[in-house]
């Protein structure tokens, strides 16, 4: 039975590798075949019959202007039918390159121009200016021909580049540069402003720390001052002729309230008390002569 068992599980074993063989060769097969697959081609046989339209237009472009208007102006006209041409063939090979607004414009001038190109080239090869359209196709090729096309041209010259993506960055990145130069040249002014601020401030702090200095000073020579009176006036109080007072504070030009107090001197007449047995007997000076008062 276990033999059994083993053979069974070895035959299933087998079926499934046979089975992921045999997906992994389809699936090799199918990528094998998807890289073999080729896709139309843009280019090839396309753009080598395009090139020989335009250059078959070119030829009877220039025939038409060198044959219908005699001189160089003939030659300078073909000219600008080769430029047309070659305009013409520069925006139907970039039209699938490109987008938006620029793609419009190629596409635009590439209908125009291809159109102008076809008829040139038709009235040239069917000799039409040498029928009876004649007159009115020499009067178009000496006098509408050339201003028509230069014109084209110029357009084509002037709208097809700016209607450019690039020109669209280039406009982006100036918008940047000149939002990042407003907000630079704001900034300046800001910076500016708040240095003369603290300008003006640190000058007015300058202005009331020497007002502050100056009153300190002033004070400090008012208390001097002060002192220097009482000084003054404490030395004139010392003086005890008053006349010599008077005219010492009439030199210093002080005005005198009131004289001057002397210092204290002892009483010429002090009275003195007598007591005799424990009582008061009298006055001291009592029955004293003026010229036996005692002498102080």
């Amino acid at each position: 039975m276990a033999f059994t068992f083993d053979q069974n599980r070895c035959s299933r074993c087998v079926r499934i590798c046979s089975r992921q063989q045999e997906q992994d060769e389809k699936s090799d097969k199918l990528h094998t075949e998807a890289e073999g697959y080729e896709l139309a081609s843009d280019g090839g046989y396309i753009e080598l019959l395009k090139g020989a339209l335009f250059l078959l237009f070119a030829y009877y472009n220039v025939r038409l202007f060198v044959v219908t208007v005699h001189g160089w102006e003939g030659y300078l006209t073909a000219l600008f039918a080769l430029l047309g041409e070659a305009t013409a063939y520069y925006c139907l090979r970039n039209y699938t390159r490109s987008a938006g607004t620029h793609k419009t414009a190629l596409g635009v001038f590439a209908g125009i121009l291809t159109a102008f190109s076809v008829s040139h080239a038709t009235i040239s090869f069917f000799r039409m200016e040498q029928g009876r359209l004649a007159g009115r196709i020499q009067f178009y090729a000496e006098f509408v021909a050339f201003p028509l096309l230069f014109g084209l041209l110029l357009l084509a010259a002037v709208i097809i580049p700016l209607c450019h993506w690039r020109k669209r960055v280039a406009q982006q990145q100036a918008k940047a540069k000149v939002e990042i130069a407003t907000n630079r040249a704001k900034l300046v002014m800001q910076s500016a402003k708040l240095k003369d601020k603290n300008e003006l401030e640190l000058e007015r702090l300058n202005h009331f720390n020497e007002q502050i200095r100056m009153g300190n000073e002033y004070v400090d020579a008012l208390a001097k001052f002060a002192e220097m009176k009482e000084r003054e006036h404490a030395a004139l109080a010392r003086i005890t002729n008053p006349e010599v007072r008077k005219e010492i504070a009439n030199a210093l030009g002080v005005k005198l309230d009131s004289p001057a107090v002397a210092p204290d001197a002892p009483s010429q007449n002090k009275p003195v008390q007598v007591w005799r047995g424990g009582q008061k007997v009298g006055n001291g000076l009592a029955g004293w002569r003026d010229d036996e008062l005692p002498k102080v």
